[in-house]
């Protein structure tokens, strides 16, 4: 139920950014503000505590964000507080991120390495994503040492798993299945 409501409010404030041609900046806004819910535990739990008058709330977002965020973005935190939905600005973010993407025709790529990546070869491996899905290409990186070497990228519902890892599992799942 409630990624169907964000979904609504992000589906409604991505027409409106783009009827004001600020989609950009709100994709902006929205990213730095749940970069500081995830960051600060107690600016979470301050938002996201029920007991907390509604008014104190949206004084404290106005202090804090109305000099670094646009207007639009300031009007959806005050909506949300008001309809004391302020826990769903992560899920619209996400959302609202999601919208984006696909009006620009943006692939999002989550890439998880056994080693940190240099800059060089991530931009490599974007260029490389690109030229193979002619899109564009955003990508997250991790690190996750299980992996033994290679790289895994998950697009959508597609992984590509060059990882010592993957080829390992498809090695033993070949071998039970001859067997």
């Amino acid at each position: 139920m409630d990624t169907r409501v964000a979904a609504r409010y992000a589906r409604a404030l991505f027409q409106v950014a783009q009827q004001h041609n600020m989609v950009a900046a709100v994709s902006d806004d929205l990213s730095a503000i749940t970069q500081a819910l995830q960051s600060d535990e107690r600016f979470h739990a301050f938002l996201n505590d029920p007991t907390v008058d509604r008014g104190t709330k949206q004084e404290v977002l106005t202090k804090v964000f109305s000099d670094r965020a646009t207007a639009l973005t300031m009007q959806l935190l005050r909506l949300l507080v008001e309809k004391r939905r302020d826990n769903m600005v992560e899920p619209i973010s996400e959302e609202f991120s999601r919208l984006r993407r696909e009006s620009e025709n943006v692939l999002f790529a989550e890439v998880t390495s056994a080693i940190p990546l240099s800059d060089e070869e991530k931009n490599a491996l974007v260029r490389r994503l690109e030229v193979q899905t002619r899109k564009s290409v955003e990508a997250t990186y991790s690190v996750d040492s299980k992996l033994i070497g290679g790289i895994r990228v998950a697009i959508g519902n597609h992984v590509l798993d060059g990882s010592v890892r993957g080829s390992l599992n498809r090695m033993r799942d070949r071998l039970l299945y001859d067997v």
